[in-house]
């Protein structure tokens, strides 16, 4: 056994680069902690020192251990900089070492079994170019949007046993081959690469499972919510306008009794006689939802218009109008507030075509919203944040449970909603 030299670099070292730039692709979205910056360098500094000396002690007694250690160091520099659960780091670092290891594996595999005569500059770009090729396909394919999740979409306790598991698998033949002294095999790189595969299939399949079971249940909660504000609603609208019937018969016997000429009381029989008829589509569910929000669109100043055929709906259930629409209007209704008065304008079409059921729902927008890859706005602007833009899914949700083509797109000034249902 040589002299222990505890600031030796070898090309070995050349990982600590590799896994901090996949953690810096994978740990980078986490919220920071005060004073980053300085946190960054500090840390940096430290980890740099540690990745260096520390391995170089343990490897002195123990081989095989060097890629392990420098992984812990690294959770530890990122957990310091990070305001963030170490959990979240962990699976976040997990993502970065699979990522890694598959870049690493893949150069092996082609270096020794290809290219293993090239020069050390040859093999410098060889390995450049593929951890490039490797990071920037799962950072813009994948990390990216799976960023956006955060720690209550993560895993379940059986998937973060999978997902250690094949972790230490990996660093396990990774040791052995160490150990054995046939890292310049090629055939041994296969089923590194598998592993590596289904490390990253275990962690990001299980979050995106969880993520739809999470939307699932919000969409569950939001579809109950919204069947007891139509009750709630449609007893309003009833008592309304038995109300509204009584007090026109009411006004008749006034001006019966009194002068029949007299202006105010006509103003107010118009106004009643206006609201009681104010819908009357054919389907009695719309005809609630549209009169609950024509009042709002008059309180807040906005020129609603609908030309609706309600009994073309009559193959959906009064919950999916109620919600399909209500979510429609509600969301156009928040948009047209913050435009300027004289633009507000939301417009409202059911059209029956043949067999199929067109439904427009157009308000004006002077700036269009981003668009997520589903085709629904990024960001929703309702106040609920529990539920928030979990309207505009659902409405998506019952569109796609009747088959329709469910579309949002911008025309000159509008934002537009269209649905197309079949009907038999």
């Amino acid at each position: 056994m040589g002299k222990l030299d505890v600031f030796k670099i070898t090309q070995a070292h050349g990982y600590i680069f590799q896994i901090l730039t996949a953690e810096a692709l994978c740990i980078g979205h986490l919220p920071k902690r005060k004073n980053y910056l300085l946190r960054l360098l500090a840390g940096g500094i430290t980890f740099l020192l540690l990745a260096v000396i520390l391995p170089n002690i343990i490897t002195y007694y123990v081989s095989g251990l060097f890629s392990a250690t420098v992984f812990f160091l690294s959770l530890g520099f990122w957990h310091f900089c990070c305001q963030a659960d170490i959990r979240e780091i962990l699976y976040s670092g997990m993502l970065a070492l699979f990522i890694q290891n598959l870049s690493s594996n893949v150069y092996n595999l082609v270096f020794y079994s290809i290219y293993r005569n090239i020069s050390i500059l040859g093999q410098f770009f060889l390995s450049v170019f593929l951890m490039v090729l490797i990071y920037g396909i799962f950072y813009f394919q994948i990390i990216r949007r799976f960023a956006r999740e955060r720690l209550e979409n993560m895993l379940s306790n059986v998937a973060w046993i999978w997902l250690i598991a094949v972790g230490i698998f990996v660093f396990f033949l990774h040791y052995l081959f160490w150990v054995y002294g046939i890292r310049e095999v090629w055939v041994v790189y296969p089923p590194l690469i598998l592993c590596d595969i289904l490390g990253l299939g275990v962690a990001l399949g299980f979050v995106e499972l969880r993520t739809r079971n999470a939307d699932n249940e919000k969409l569950r909660q939001l579809l109950e919510l919204e069947k007891k504000q139509f009750e709630m609603t449609k007893t309003n609208v009833e008592f309304v306008n038995q109300n509204a019937h009584d007090l026109k018969h009411y006004i008749h016997k006034l001006q019966r009794l009194e002068n029949p000429e007299n202006q105010e009381l006509e103003e107010v029989l118009t106004q009643v006689e206006a609201y009681e008829s104010a819908f009357q589509t054919g389907n009695a569910a719309l005809d609630i939802v549209l009169t609950q929000k024509k009042m709002v669109c008059q309180q807040e100043r906005i020129s609603f218009t609908c030309m609706a055929d309600g009994t073309a709906l009559h193959f959906m259930k009064t919950l999916d109008i109620a919600s399909l629409f209500g979510n429609a209007l509600d969301n156009a209704i928040e948009h047209e507030k913050k435009e300027k008065a004289e633009n507000r304008y939301i417009f409202l079409k059911i059209l029956r075509k043949g067999k199929m059921v067109s439904i427009r729902i157009e308000n004006y927008c002077e700036t269009f919203p981003e668009l997520s890859e589903a085709g629904l706005p990024v960001h929703s602007s309702k106040k609920d944040s529990e539920l928030h833009g979990y309207g505009t899914k659902s409405m998506q949700y019952i569109a796609e449970k009747y088959g329709a083509n469910f579309r949002i797109f911008s025309e000159k000034n509008l934002f537009v909603v269209s649905m197309l249902f079949p009907i038999e």
